[in-house]
């Protein structure tokens, strides 16, 4: 079920291997992957491995965290944010959103529902296809009404809004402008200071 590797300089960590196998979520959760430098989801109980995020990203997906935070507080929201953060989507898939803005009374520690959510954001990487096709279609089963993509080129934030079962583009904030971000998180902020 699982296997190792041995990658140069490091122990052996276990990682799943060999044939295809399907995970539960639960399951999932509450698999020590190791600090492999990677981030791992599940998708329809197939476990998807990424490399970890550029310093780039990390650094756009902390910033944008910081002024979440500031913002919920100044404006004394009953909310949290976190990310990455392990959101359950359903009972074999589990997505680790950049940023997940949800109630503060969750159900679980160790991750949050889609009843939950408030806003979920992903700070576009590579493969930005993964963020803006996959997920943006899974978070819209899942009826999460408010969708941002920061991409971490231009720091351009998209903001969606769910308009029956898919996602409309409400607006577009460029570097350089400030702008109010609608939706239930006033976030005031001009993206260029994300970088």
């Amino acid at each position: 079920m699982v296997g190792m590797t041995d990658a140069p300089g490091s122990e052996p960590h276990e990682v799943p291997s060999g044939a295809p196998r399907y995970w539960g979520a639960d399951e999932f959760m509450h698999h020590d992957f190791g600090d492999l430098g990677r981030r791992f989801e599940l998708e329809d109980g197939c476990i998807v491995m990424t490399p970890a995020p550029s310093i780039r990203h990390q650094r756009v997906a902390r910033r944008l965290i910081n002024a979440i935070e500031a913002c919920l507080q100044a404006d004394g929201l009953d909310l949290d944010v976190e990310g990455p953060v392990n959101h359950r989507l359903n009972s074999d898939t589990v997505f680790a959103p950049d940023i997940a803005v949800f109630r503060r009374d969750t159900d679980s520690d160790l991750y949050v529902e889609p009843h939950e959510i408030e806003v979920l954001a992903e700070v576009t990487s590579t493969n930005s296809n993964r963020d803006r096709l996959t997920k943006m279609s899974r978070y819209a089963r899942t009826k999460c009404e408010w969708y941002w993509i920061v991409d971490q080129n231009t720091l351009v934030i998209d903001v969606y809004q769910l308009d029956g079962d898919l996602y409309r583009q409400v607006a577009a904030i460029a570097p350089g402008t400030t702008a109010t971000l609608p939706g239930p998180v006033p976030l005031t902020i001009d993206p260029g200071t994300l970088a």
